[in-house]
């Protein structure tokens, strides 16, 4: 089986190794500047205007294209936004004003942001103003007492707040959670505070770029002020114009120099070619030339007009060239339209403005970081990536995700304590020590949620268990993790994700000496050893087929039994399971048809076939007749196999049919919902087999500004073993206002399981707005025995809480 399955893999992941993620090209502003003299001239001629300056002939550059005004506020703008040592270029004329291209890369790289600024006012000094705030945005308490044993406090006292702190325009979200209270049967007292702290990218970015639009007008950033038409043609005439007056000097005939005074037009000169324009030549009485007289291999210089033409056509079409370099002057006018429309969506486009901010902002190093994090968390934090590798992880850490051009990076490292059982701790701890300090990280190319070709690598170390007093000792070893995994986009048609990834596993006395800088890494240097035993794989497809109304997933995964990742939370070793999921609708999704198995097959020994077999099949089917009702059905079942060397048993099995329906609408004149479910269920587990019979309805009706609600649930063992069923509760609820802030709920419940517990009672609900921001609630259930059974510890018959919250923003 290993074998074949390396097989597949390879099969599969070749392919998708090769696989290369298409981006849709973004428009360059910069380049369209740079290879454009004429939009050049007119951002200069705009700076210029400001102090009333005539205007700069763009194709002689002087020392100083700008007035002394606007250069010095050039000047200030650059020492804010790229720093002193961008000015000092500036001072020094190194990146300045050393050449013609050393123009474009100052006009492309500096000027772009400045001719966008809204006044002089800074960047910098809007960001200064709003460097630091705090917001506290929740505070809530909440007591509660619960004499039920199977509560895990009897009575206890929490608290949470949630707060925004803003330090160097970097926003992060604080919370904090604390719950203490008595424990049943002892004297003991349990305490457990959660914290965490958070960086809060969309505030960041939201914060970010109402500084941009403050400080600049972005349709002018995109050059959305400029009309590309207007310019192209201004430039032309003035170049032209340039050109007429040279003709004057080298012809001396008046009738031919006015000739070439009215030749080419700028309409001409940016729609004609270069046969074009030799034919306007040619067609010119006033000048009189042959085809012959603007041929280059002619060197007659008596012929002043033959020479003056040549002059005129190469001037013309240097012009022309300068002007279309990269971009045709006549497809900037093309595609005037296309590209405002373009300009109008990215000002609300999210990578658009994490670019602009980037660009227009003065950002310091930290800052700058930021723009490329997804999330940073610090605490008791949610953590992990992709399968294979650490996800599902609930760990007191700190992670942070940043996605840069398309590549991505995940970091994380902290320590996680799970569950156990204390009793067998010496027995199970060097299969599930439940402790562990780690550190983690994937890389690779694409999103994490898009389409990604990620590596990630996972190093944990075991630590003793402490709970509730109790110090488990766990046998100290270093597990190492290699994965990859790779997601390709189908466009319509879904997503297919596969991973593979290694573990390895040492134990303390494998490490040379006792250091603990090699003991904790010691699973590295021998991850390639019992390889197929220590792997885990899988391929997983979800899509859809909108054309059909059709959605399906098919997935395989394979662990090795010695495989081990303690940075997955999900993870399962030993084990083969795969299933399909597939969904069908018809008729705009009034009819459903579903059907979805899943499989599992689970070894328990490393030297024979002994394991666990799993089956689940589920049938489901949903008719909406009309826009108010709809019924449901559902068949499925599940199953448990144990195989040994003595045979295969059944160790459980669940099969139910249930029907549903869901209907509201106005019966008497009264809204009313209501929601019925039935089946049949049949369970067996070891010698006890139960044949129920399930009946589960909620009903509500509107009565004014009150509703009345009532729920029922019913099972009843046609087998009679009470075990499982003969089971019956029934709740009806009143709510209702009092004043305009204050509104309550009031109830009465009853429960019967046969034999085992029959109780009634009432429960009261209240919920106030004390002031405007503060909301307070309380809640108590009160319920009496009505039978004497043994049993009754289990089932508490008083619950109140008791809470206050306080909202300080909405």
């Amino acid at each position: 089986m290993p074998k074949r399955l390396f097989a597949v893999t390879i099969t599969v992941l070749i392919p998708i190794a090769l696989f290369c993620q298409q981006t849709k090209p973004v428009v360059d502003y910069n380049k369209l500047i740079n290879v454009n003299p004429a939009l050049q001239s007119a951002i200069i001629d705009s700076l210029n205007a400001r102090s009333h300056v005539t205007a700069v002939n763009f194709s002689q550059v002087p020392h100083s294209i700008l007035n002394d005004t606007v250069k010095r506020l050039f000047y200030q703008h650059v020492a804010n936004v790229y720093g002193t040592k961008q000015l000092q270029q500036l001072n020094s004329n190194f990146s300045l004003f050393q050449g013609r291209s050393r123009v474009s890369e100052y006009m492309t790289g500096r000027l772009r942001g400045f001719y966008a600024l809204k006044n002089e006012s800074s960047a910098l000094d809007i960001m200064k103003a709003g460097a630091y705030s705090n917001s506290v945005k929740q505070l809530s308490a909440s007591a509660f007492y619960d004499n039920s044993p199977a509560s895990m406090l009897k009575a206890g006292f929490g608290i949470r707040f949630e707060d925004q702190l803003v330090v160097g325009n970097i926003p992060v979200n604080i919370i904090y959670n604390s719950l203490e209270g008595t424990i049943p049967d002892t004297r003991g007292i349990f305490g457990q505070q959660l914290k965490k702290f958070s960086f809060d990218k969309d505030a960041y970015l939201q914060r970010m770029n109402g500084y941009v639009n403050k400080a600049y007008d972005l349709k002018k950033y995109f050059l959305q002020d400029i009309n590309l038409g207007t310019a192209v043609k201004s430039f032309a005439d003035k170049q032209l114009s340039d050109l007429q007056d040279e003709m004057g000097a080298i012809t001396n005939n008046p009738i031919q120099a006015e000739a070439f005074k009215n030749l080419i037009s700028p309409d001409q000169l940016i729609w004609l070619d270069s046969s074009q324009i030799r034919q306007v030549l040619l067609n010119n009485h006033s000048l009189q030339l042959s085809a012959a007289d603007l041929e280059n291999n002619i060197s007659d210089s008596t012929n002043t007009t033959a020479f003056a033409a040549r002059q005129y056509m190469s001037r013309i079409m240097a012009l022309k060239e300068s002007m279309a370099q990269g971009l045709q002057a006549k497809e900037m006018l093309v595609a005037q339209h296309k590209t405002t429309n373009e300009i109008q969506h990215s000002l609300n486009d999210p990578s658009s403005q994490q670019r602009n901010i980037k660009e227009l902002l003065p950002l310091n190093w930290l800052q700058k970081i930021l723009l490329q994090a997804k999330h940073i968390n610090i605490g008791n934090i949610a953590a992990g990536g992709s399968k294979g590798g650490a996800e599902n992880l609930f760990m007191s850490g700190a992670e942070g995700s940043f996605l840069s051009k398309n590549k991505f990076l995940l970091l994380g490292l902290g320590s996680t304590r799970m569950g156990g059982d204390l009793v067998n701790q010496g027995f199970t701890s060097s299969l599930d020590p439940g402790a562990y300090s780690m550190q983690y990280l994937q890389t690779g190319k694409g999103d994490i949620n898009d389409s990604h070709s990620h590596v990630a690598i996972v190093n944990a170390n075991t630590q003793n268990k402490q709970f509730r007093q109790f110090d488990a000792s766990a046998l100290k070893r270093n597990i190492f993790v290699g994965a990859f995994s790779e997601q390709i986009n189908l466009g319509e048609y879904g997503n297919i994700t596969a991973d593979i990834s290694k573990s390895n596993t040492e134990f303390n006395n494998a490490a040379v000496g006792n250091s603990y800088a090699l003991s904790s890494k010691t699973a590295a240097f021998t991850f390639f050893n019992d390889f197929w035993e220590t792997l885990a794989a899988g391929l997983d497809y979800n899509g859809e087929v909108s054309k059909l109304g059709l959605t399906q997933r098919v997935y395989f995964n394979y662990s090795g039994l010695a495989y081990n990742n303690p940075a997955s939370g999900s993870g399962t070793r030993g084990s083969i399971r795969y299933g399909l999921n597939v969904r069908r609708t018809w008729n705009k999704r009034k009819i459903m048809v579903g059907f979805r198995t899943d499989r599992q097959d689970m070894k328990t020994s490393a030297t024979s076939n002994n394991g666990w077999h799993n089956r689940q099949y589920t049938f489901d089917a949903r008719l909406k007749v009309k826009k108010n009702v709809s019924l449901t059905a559902r068949l499925g079942q599940s199953t448990m196999k144990n195989s040994s060397k003595e045979g295969t048993q059944n160790s459980f099995l669940n099969t139910q049919i249930n029907l549903g329906s869901q209907v509201s609408g106005k019966l008497f004149d009264k809204l009313q919902t209501n929601n019925l479910g039935m089946g049949l269920q049949q369970m067996d587990l070891g010698i006890a087999k139960s044949l129920l019979l399930n009946l589960n309805m909620n009903h509500s009706v509107v009565i004014n500004s009150n509703v009345l609600s009532f729920s029922l649930f019913y099972n009843k063992d046609l087998k009679n073993q009470a075990v499982y069923g003969n089971l019956f509760t029934a709740e009806t609820g009143w709510s209702y206002p009092l004043t305009e802030k204050i509104s309550c709920n009031s109830g009465i419940n009853y429960l019967d399981n046969a034999n085992v517990v029959r109780q009634v009672g009432i429960r009261q609900s209240i919920s106030a707005t004390v002031l405007s921001r503060l909301q307070a609630s309380w809640y108590v259930d009160c319920r009496k025995q009505l039978m004497n059974t043994p049993q009754n510890y289990l089932f508490g018959n008083f619950n109140t809480q008791l809470s206050l919250n306080y909202q300080f923003n909405r």
